[in-house]
């Protein structure tokens, strides 16, 4: 792996250049950061991708928040000010492409040709729900960069890679007709304390009514504001955001699947077999060895 640049460390965060061009820096970005509260605002240094690998923070832009676990892609806008939350421990890890203006300015004209008439702030939508291909591209880009692939193989995969990810963002769901900005918020709010509540217990997930009940509002009204508002069912939402921490452990060298099921709160191995396949569309075994091979996406 070429490395172009590396922080101390012993910083409570750390960032790994692992590739650099077509305008776009893909780096390796670890916190160590423990639960802590909303912190002081920063302005990011660059417009950026964000690829959410593991662990849990919260964003927040203004009076907008967004709560970021491995099923999201996220989107910044250099100089733009954030504040950023860790509710649960364990830090997270993630991949962030750094895109420069005039790439930003492509990457957004084919899905909003407005945004990229803005470029102090091209990205207009700020998070989504990442595909299975986003998340295939992002694993073999850091398999290519780990055996130190050809330029045309690199550069490719992270062109490809940085289109999906921005189309994920603007392909999310929009406001709710008729509803009033104060109603979209409280939606908005609603849905992000029920992720939080999921992630805290992936191996067990609350109830429909338990979340409910926490909530102080009807099962009906959570299931449907939540599948309205995230653009997917709360339980497809769980079975995703398990399917996707199985697959980063499978992909960090986990080699017992039964262990690995249980330890995620599936019933047993053909359980957790048949939700992954569900998700991937292969077993868990047949996905590991074709990342270890750099298979690429269909």
């Amino acid at each position: 792996m070429k490395v172009l640049a590396r922080e101390p460390p012993d910083a409570p965060h750390t960032r790994q250049v692992l590739f650099q061009s077509l305008g776009i820096t893909a780096v390796d970005f670890r916190c160590r950061a423990h639960v802590a509260a909303e912190g002081r605002e920063e302005p990011n240094p660059t417009h950026s991708i964000v690829l959410v690998r593991r662990g849990v923070f919260r964003r927040i832009e203004q009076r907008e928040t967004v709560l970021a676990d491995p099923n999201h892609v996220l989107l910044f806008n250099a100089g733009a000010p954030y504040r950023y939350a860790h509710p649960l421990p364990g830090g997270d890890a993630c991949t962030i492409l750094t895109v420069e203006t005039q790439r930003a300015l492509e990457l957004v004209g084919r899905h909003a040709p407005a945004d990229a008439e803005h470029p102090e702030r091209p990205f207009r939508c700020g998070a989504g729900l990442s595909s299975p291909r986003a998340v295939w591209l992002h694993w073999e880009l850091l398999h290519l960069v780990a055996i130190e692939a050809d330029r045309l193989a690199l550069e490719d995969t992270l062109a490809e890679l940085a289109h999906e990810a921005v189309a994920c963002a603007y392909g999310a769901p929009g406001p709710s007709r008729g509803a009033s900005p104060p109603a979209q918020r409280r939606r908005r709010d609603l849905v992000e304390a029920v992720k939080l509540m999921i992630s805290e217990r992936l191996e067990r997930p609350p109830s429909l009514t338990e979340l409910a009940d926490v909530l102080g509002c009807s099962p009906y009204h959570l299931s449907h504001t939540f599948h309205g508002t995230a653009g997917l069912s709360l339980r497809g939402y769980v079975r995703r955001l398990r399917a996707r921490v199985a697959a980063e452990r499978l992909a960090a060298g986990a080699s017992r699947l039964t262990p690995l099921a249980l330890d995620l709160g599936y019933a047993d191995h053909s359980h957790f077999t048949n939700s992954f396949r569900r998700e991937w569309g292969v077993s868990p075994s047949t996905f590991r060895s074709r990342l270890a091979k750099g298979w690429p996406p269909s």
